[in-house]
């Protein structure tokens, strides 16, 4: 029998139509939070001043990324099964680079050619370093500030492709990983040690880690020791979550928001992704749920600078509120757009040709040092025995 232990390869699971409405839940909060809650002057005034109101609530948009990294951490361990490293590797490329090549080459346009100011000190030649989603490496800036969030991502793929390979993608490793990454990340910020714990990526670790243990609860089953880990993970990203909150909120809002609100919304948010995963919720569908869903990634990718824009653009002739609405209905379209006629059409070729790329690199690879083989010399017996006919 298989070893139970094993993320055994199995059917496409159904789709969670509640995690799509999670995930574009969370990308329309930070929609809102950059637009309406960040300090900036787009609105010919302070944003928060512009939304007194609104911005008392849209203030914990930041929260929305927090969300993000935790739904990643189900999901990537989910559409991970049965796949292998080259595959893994094919199924990450395809999924994000086809929309992020687009968003980075608007971002540029934008920057250097419509809206020069927003450059502050940026030049061309950060272009194609933001390419390859690995401009923090580089040392190179975002063209867009929302792209911190993918270099945080980018590593925990690169954590779980290197398990992969290690045939560690077993639910006794993904348990032992979702203790010690993040209590490494804890431990570390106690210390001096500060680019260490940047560099997996420490604050952030225990979302993706109480993600992959709900899946795993998802998958196989609730028991004691699989909640206490939840309950573990819950508890460090909060505390991180609550620092960076208030600090967030007061260096980029200027406003002071006690650390407990955060802490308090990450607990609600692992019990959000708990509720829509692991109770009957799951079983809800609906195309619209996907559709929305899908829209997540490029939402993302675009709204910050080009929302900001439209805003600077239009603020003295057009309505607050039709402005406001206008912009996220704009973005919308657009995002349906890059989904519609970029991602699903190249996604898939990028797929495939990443998949076939690897794979005969790995075949040339595996001749160049496989060992010739070794010839046997023949016994005195052999040469003198007659051959028979």
């Amino acid at each position: 029998m298989p070893n139970s232990d094993t993320i055994q390869p199995r059917q496409p699971a159904p789709r969670l139509g509640l995690l799509d409405g999670l995930r574009i839940t969370a990308a329309v909060v930070v929609v809102l939070y950059h637009y309406t809650a960040w300090g900036h002057n787009f609105w010919g005034q302070y944003a928060p001043d512009t939304w007194p109101v609104l911005s008392t609530v849209t203030r914990y948009g930041q929260i929305g990324v927090q969300l993000f990294f935790l739904i990643s951490g189900f999901v990537i361990l989910m559409s991970m099964q049965g796949k292998s490293v080259i595959q893994f590797i094919g199924s990450r490329v395809g999924r994000l680079y086809p929309a992020y090549w687009v968003a980075v080459l608007a971002a540029a346009l934008l920057s250097f050619v419509f809206w020069p100011s927003i450059a502050d000190g940026r030049t061309p030649a950060d272009i194609l370093p933001n390419l390859t989603m690995m401009q923090t490496a580089f040392e190179v800036r975002h063209l867009d500030g929302v792209y911190w969030t993918l270099w945080v991502e980018l590593r925990f793929y690169i954590l779980l492709g290197i398990m992969l390979l290690c045939g560690l993608v077993k639910n006794k490793s993904i348990m032992l990983l979702s203790v010690l990454w993040p209590a490494l990340g804890l431990y570390l910020h106690f210390t001096s040690y500060v680019k260490l714990q940047d560099w997996i990526a420490g604050p952030y670790a225990a979302l993706f880690a109480a993600g992959m243990v709900l899946y795993l609860i998802y998958r196989d089953g609730h028991s004691l020791l699989r909640w206490f880990v939840v309950a573990f993970n819950t508890v460090i990203a909060a505390y991180f979550t609550g620092l960076k909150g208030s600090e967030d909120a007061l260096q980029l809002s200027n406003m002071h928001v006690p650390a407990w609100h955060f802490q308090a919304l990450i607990v609600l948010c692992v019990g959000l992704l708990a509720l829509c995963t692991l109770t009957p919720l799951k079983h809800i569908r609906a195309k619209w749920l996907a559709v929305a869903g899908s829209l997540t990634f490029p939402l993302y990718l675009f709204h910050q600078l080009w929302g900001w824009w439209i805003i600077e653009q239009l603020h003295g002739q057009v309505n607050k509120y039709f402005l406001l609405t206008g912009t996220v209905a704009v973005l919308m379209l657009w995002s349906y757009a890059v989904v519609r006629f970029i991602e699903k059409p190249l996604g898939l070729r990028l797929r495939n040709a990443t998949i076939a790329g690897l794979t005969k690199a790995k075949t040339a690879t595996q001749k160049i040092f496989a060992k010739p083989p070794v010839a046997i010399p023949e016994s005195k017996y052999q040469q003198s025995w007659p051959q028979s006919r």
